[in-house]
């Protein structure tokens, strides 16, 4: 008996070995999280499944099966980047697992990735070349691929394999519309409804025909009665959503994002539809629910959204208040870097923003929102290679992402690359016929290129649907200044105001017509009442100032421009207006000894320098002049107005390199017409007449009314041997200004070429 108590020790200890041992088998633990995977599946708890499959995948990294449940959970919160990532590392360590191979690629298909989609579904096809799925999914890519043809023989293999497998003709239908060929397109996808009536997905299909084809009551209708079969489904209140927002009916989308508020990130939708709709309590309401639920992730995200909506309401220390609290919390989540760096862009803090945006996407190279916000900094630091690069580097990562290709657009016609900027944004206007932002940069590159008719139709065509979008309007009363069809103008900025009252662009419009038309007291009218409301609007004084000058009241404008300059050093136009006072008085010695007293005593004497080197011009002492501008450059070499004057005189003095760079640096600086009239004169001078062409059309879609960039345009079409388009130039200058510096010039050039 002795010896018992022994013989149990060994038993127990030999269970506790085996124990241990088992704990340390990578597959025994694998197995372990993936069944609590399972169970929090089973109760429809994903985040907490997705935590117990990221541990069965890193207890055992080659287990196919583990990554396909992380998978399938990672769908289903929408992740479909790393979703697709752990469909795809399941189908290479299990070939055999056609749903992998076929998700995997129905992800690249979604991303635009179709020559890797169709590997994907070569790949499923070796093993089952009678799979239905598969072989849609190729169909699918070799759509993708512009392969219609192969497209669609291979869907039709898939129905032959099955006719009554409604999603095949689902597909048949999306690469016959995606051919052109509507009519068999809807009879492809009819036919998939009349074979499952019961199919949410294949009326989902239909109604998304329906709704591309512009039948959206058909597509409302097929929508309904999907809902009538799926009361809850998420897709369908999704769809109906959109089409209420799309349709201007949003009050009817509420309920569908309520119905939403129950599937994982709904609560944040319906806060977003409330901020969209304007109603900021309500978001505030649902916010701060899902602030306080145990989804960390949700939580986050909710408060970066609280921090949007505080900002926007000119709570700003609160807003910052809140992204900061976000980033102590998580400093690696770069949706709140994202989140400051485009808040300190709105303040005007582009440096700051610029480390931010460089933190997000350190942290999250692939993600386009931190790309596409570092490329927005760039802009704002004036570095457009970079932003150009980080631009494209977000249509990488996804090719539908319209608003960098416009941005990319926007760079195209600073570089005055006029086809291009208007080919971005008619591929734009293709895919998403009602964005505003694409229609005016189609209008402003047509204006850019002469064609103002299509310009006028374009937007004619956008305004008749969107007949509320302030932007348009806008732009239409540009493009009728540009053709001097002022009553049009004043029509359209009176819009454009209407529509949008903070409009400090359809003010300045206002007040061109205005001028333009000798109805000083109507400008001074619209000016009393603006600074009444902003009287601390710095635009506002000087274009007063502006206004004060074209009525003669000189004294008056001067008086306005010192008050400014005392209170924002930084205003150079008000400088040059001062400057243009003093000399068209004969007050330069004056003048002249008050700009070099106030750069003595200023921190930044770049402005009041560059107007004494102005007046020495102005009196004949070109040499003083350019030792000024010179000095000024050593002392700023971003100087822009010193850049721009200097590049002028050396172009002048045949110093065309130098002049070069000096006009660039003032393109870069300043962005007004001037430097681009500058730059076009120095490519002129260097006899390279398309870069001047370009710069001179960049200059006239700034300032179409300008007569001497006219000038200068139509001179450099007659040197490039475009007479017809030189004889239009030089005609618009001489009808905008008959008086012009250069119009003698420009008279006989136009006798020349009779």
């Amino acid at each position: 008996m002795r010896n018992l108590p022994v013989r149990l020790s060994c038993v127990a200890l030999t269970v506790l070995l085996c124990a241990s041992a088992c704990s340390r088998d990578p597959q025994v633990k694998a197995k372990k999280y993936a069944a609590s995977g399972d169970a929090y599946a089973a109760k429809h708890q994903t985040n907490q499944a997705l935590i117990e499959y990221k541990r069965a995948v890193q207890a055992k990294p080659d287990w196919a099966e583990a990554h396909y449940k992380l998978a399938k959970a990672l769908d289903q919160q929408g992740d479909a980047a790393n979703a697709y990532r752990e469909y795809a590392r399941t189908g290479d360590l299990d070939p055999s697992n056609i749903d992998a191979q076929v998700k995997a690629g129905t992800l690249l298909l979604a991303a635009g990735e179709f020559d890797s989609a169709r590997t994907r579904a070569e790949l499923a096809l070796k093993v089952a070349p009678e799979n239905a799925p598969a072989n849609i999914l190729l169909g699918n890519a070799l759509a993708g691929l512009n392969e219609t043809g192969r497209a669609v023989k291979q869907i039709e293999q898939a129905i032959s394999l099955d006719p009554s497998y409604a999603p095949a003709w689902t597909a048949l239908g999306a690469v016959q519309f995606l051919g052109g060929n509507r009519e068999r397109a809807g009879e492809a996808f009819n036919k998939a409804v009349e074979l499952a009536p019961r199919s949410v997905d294949a009326r989902l299909s239909l109604a998304n025909f329906q709704w591309a084809s512009g039948d959206t009551a058909s597509a409302e209708r097929t929508l309904n009665a999907a809902l009538g079969l799926d009361e809850k489904n998420a897709g369908v209140h999704r769809a109906l959503a959109l089409l209420y927002l799309s349709t201007n009916r949003a009050p009817q989308a509420e309920s569908h994002f309520k119905a939403l508020a129950a599937e994982p990130g709904g609560q944040l939708a319906l806060a977003d539809y409330y901020t969209g709709m304007g109603n900021r309590d309500q978001a505030k309401t649902v916010l701060h629910a899902v602030e306080s639920g145990s989804d960390k992730s949700d939580a986050r995200s909710a408060k970066l959204r609280l921090a949007a909506i505080e900002y926007s309401g000119g709570h700003k220390n609160e807003a910052y208040k809140i992204v900061d609290g976000v980033i102590h919390e998580k400093p690696k989540y770069e949706e709140a870097r994202i989140a400051k760096a485009r808040m300190l862009l709105i303040d005007g803090k582009a440096d700051e923003a610029w480390k931010e945006a460089q933190e997000a996407v350190k942290l999250a190279s692939g993600s386009p929102a931190a790309q596409y916000t570092l490329g927005l900094t760039a802009m704002a630091r004036h570095d457009y290679p970079t932003a150009e690069a980080a631009f494209e580097d977000v249509l990488k990562l996804n090719p539908r992402a319209a608003a960098a290709r416009l941005q990319l657009a926007r760079l195209q016609l600073a570089r005055g690359e006029t086809a291009g900027a208007l080919e971005s944004a008619e591929e734009v206007s293709r895919d998403r016929p009602d964005d505003v932002d694409a229609a005016v940069l189609m209008s402003r590159s047509l204006r850019a290129q002469g064609d103002l008719p299509r310009a006028e139709r374009e937007l004619a065509l956008r305004i008749s649907r969107n007949p509320e979008a302030a932007p348009l309007h806008l732009e239409r009363g540009w493009l009728a200044v540009q053709r001097n069809e002022l009553p049009v103008a004043r029509k359209s900025f009176e819009d454009a105001l209407r529509l949008q009252p903070a409009s400090y662009d359809a003010l300045v419009g206002l007040v061109t017509v205005d001028i333009a038309q000798r109805n000083v007291a109507g400008a001074r009218g619209r000016l009393t009442e603006w600074q009444q409301r902003d009287p601390n609007d710095p635009r506002v004084k000087l274009l007063s100032a502006r206004v004060a000058l074209a009525a003669g009241n000189t004294a008056e404008a001067e008086q306005a421009l010192r008050a400014l300059v005392t209170a924002d050093p930084s205003q150079l136009d008000a400088y040059d207006l001062l400057g243009r006072i003093a000399m068209s008085n004969g007050q330069l010695d004056r003048a002249l000894t008050e700009y070099q007293t106030l750069a003595s005593h200023s921190k930044s004497p770049a402005g009041p320098l560059t107007l004494v080197a102005m007046i020495q011009e102005s009196r004949g002492d070109r040499e003083a002049a350019r030792q000024q501008y010179e000095r000024i450059l050593a002392l700023d070499p971003h100087a822009g107005v010193a850049a721009n004057n200097l590049a002028w005189m050396y172009a002048e003095a045949g110093r065309l390199d130098d002049a070069l760079k000096l006009a660039t640096v003032a393109q870069d600086q300043l962005k007004r017409p001037e430097a681009e009239d500058t730059l076009g004169w120095v490519y002129y001078r260097k006899g390279l007449w398309q870069h001047a062409i370009a710069s001179f059309e960049r200059a006239i879609s700034k300032a179409p009314a300008n007569a001497v960039y006219q000038y200068h345009l139509g001179l450099a079409h007659l040197k490039e041997g475009n007479d017809s388009q030189g004889r239009a130039a030089l005609k618009r200058a001489l009808a905008l200004k008959s008086d012009f510096n250069g119009a003698d010039d420009a008279r006989r050039a136009l006798e020349e070429t009779r």
